[in-house]
């Protein structure tokens, strides 16, 4: 094998090997909150139970500025239910983050409680597009809200409306692949 063949079989196994090499994932674990407003309809569903039915938007801020997660568009429709008499709340739907880049992470949401107190529960990541596709992670979570006043005015069979709140993530993990 002549010098030349020997530097280019050198520099085909190099490319191959680099070719090979996946980037480290990248994982973490950061707090988060978001201010939301929401928008949707009420409807009196039983004669002590109110339905939401409607979408929560804001930005998340994370307390970090290290890694991909810096701050996210939140949209969040989802259903929560609302027993008029205890004040009991559960709820669930689903969450599209958007970063600057317009990259996306996809959530799922899960949570209960006591109106008043907020709706606590969780919130799973199962995947994203661009440099977030395979992203992974959860975190436990608060809403906090001021539906109360829609609420005390549900006398007819549904109502349109708005509410405003924050939701807060104290220990949000992720896992890019």
């Amino acid at each position: 094998m002549s010098t030349r063949q020997g530097r280019s079989l050198v520099l085909a196994t190099l490319v191959l090997a680099l070719s090979g090499m996946t980037v480290a994932a990248e994982e973490g674990t950061v707090k988060a909150t978001a201010a939301w407003q929401g928008q949707g309809r009420f409807f009196l569903v039983q004669e002590q139970l109110a339905l939401f039915v409607g979408a929560f938007e804001g930005t998340m801020f994370i307390e970090t500025q290290k890694g991909h997660l810096d701050a996210a568009k939140l949209l969040c429709p989802g259903m929560l239910e609302i027993n008029l008499e205890s004040g009991a709340q559960s709820g669930e739907g689903r969450c599209l983050l958007t970063g600057r880049s317009g990259d996306r992470v996809y959530a799922m949401w899960r949570c209960a409680g006591e109106h008043g107190d907020g709706c606590t529960g969780t919130f799973t990541l199962h995947g994203g597009t661009g440099k977030f596709k395979g992203i992974t992670g959860n975190s436990n979570f608060l809403i906090r809200s001021d539906m109360a006043a829609y609420i005390a005015d549900l006398s007819e069979d549904s109502l349109e409306g708005s509410a405003s709140g924050v939701a807060v993530w104290p220990a949000l993990t992720y896992k890019i692949p």
